[in-house]
């Protein structure tokens, strides 16, 4: 039966029972600590989500399970069970490639916090570099022509910055 590893949550000693040796040998008992309450979050929260992908909008919902991050590790989110919920890998990876927003519906068993909300990847905008070298030589060629000003490169990409970017975002 699928998924039979998480639907009992097993002592550390039965969880670590079923590895090999060679597997076991180089682990410190803070990292089989680690490990194992990784495995008990994905447990409970495979469980309280009833062994289904959560998002309302799921493509595939025979796609194997997989546990995701509401707020990602990257940015302090932790390993807690507030903080995960239940998604099938194809939604799980439609996600984070940015092609499809999650929506959760209002199940009782979710956490309040994303209970019927909709999460969208938020993505950086991208900067024309090739735009900005342009624009950079225009100003430094109209500087030196009209006003006999001759700035370095490194003086003019200060100028475009002070132009452009209010003082307080400044990251001196």
């Amino acid at each position: 039966m699928a998924y039979e590893l998480y639907r009992k949550i097993k002592s550390k000693e039965e969880y670590y029972s079923s590895w090999t040796d060679d597997k076991l040998v180089n682990l410190t008992e803070d990292l089989k600590q680690l490990i194992y309450d990784r495995y008990i979050n994905k447990c409970k929260i495979f469980q309280r989500d009833s062994f289904k992908c959560q998002n309302t909008k799921c493509i595939s919902p025979n796609s194997p399970l997989t546990l995701h991050h509401i707020k990602f590790r990257k940015n302090n989110g932790e390993d807690k069970v507030r903080n995960g919920v239940t998604l099938c890998r194809a939604c799980h990876m439609a996600y984070h490639k940015t092609k499809r927003n999650l929506v959760f519906g209002s199940g009782m068993y979710l956490p309040s916090h994303i209970r019927g909300h909709t999460f969208r990847v938020h993505t950086e905008e991208r900067l024309d570099w090739k735009t900005i070298k342009f624009e950079m030589a225009k100003m430094r060629k109209s500087l030196k022509s009209e006003h006999g000003i001759n700035l370095s490169w490194k003086q003019i990409a200060i100028l475009m910055r002070f132009l452009t970017v209010p003082y307080d975002e400044w990251d001196d």
